[in-house]
């Protein structure tokens, strides 16, 4: 090959080089949020469980501003759609959560909890295990799916 010729071919393959190049692509790394930050969104999270489970062991309809618009329920294995959307809730009665554990996720979190359901007749009174997944909207925490069952008696 002449000099020319291989002064030509070398200028083509830096050419080709640069036009197939790889773009710098943005650096994607996953930050974690300050604890103090997953903390607030933590406690958000609970305090939206808490009170949909109080609403609806009253039977309260409020407690649907607290979904998501296509919030999804199981409860004992079961889909559900209408009240009571939790097991173990035996009628109407007060409702509170006992053991809880949060885990923020960016705009998803899910509790895992036990509650106490006390119904106002004594003997139907129980206790019941649920997992909530909350999806953060411009609202705030809203609930997108429940699953219940409620707590064998020992």
């Amino acid at each position: 090959m002449r000099r020319s010729a291989r002064a030509s071919a070398a200028l083509l393959l830096a050419a080709l080089a640069a036009c197939t190049r790889q773009r710098a692509t943005p650096d994607l790394t996953l930050t974690a949020a300050p604890r103090a930050t997953l903390d607030v969104e933590a406690d958000a999270a609970r305090a939206v469980v808490a009170a949909f489970v109080a609403a609806e062991a009253e039977a309260d309809p409020g407690a649907d501003t607290l979904l998501a618009s296509d919030a999804t329920f199981v409860a004992g294995g079961i889909s559900v759609t209408v009240r009571p959307r939790l097991a173990a809730l035996n009628g109407p009665g007060t409702a509170l959560l006992e053991a809880v554990s949060t885990h923020v996720a960016g705009p998803v979190t899910w509790v895992v909890a036990v509650y106490r359901f006390e119904a106002r007749t004594p003997a139907l009174s129980d206790r019941g295990r649920l997992t909530v997944v909350l999806e953060k909207q411009r609202a705030g925490w809203r609930i997108r799916h429940v699953h219940s069952s409620s707590v064998e008696r020992w």
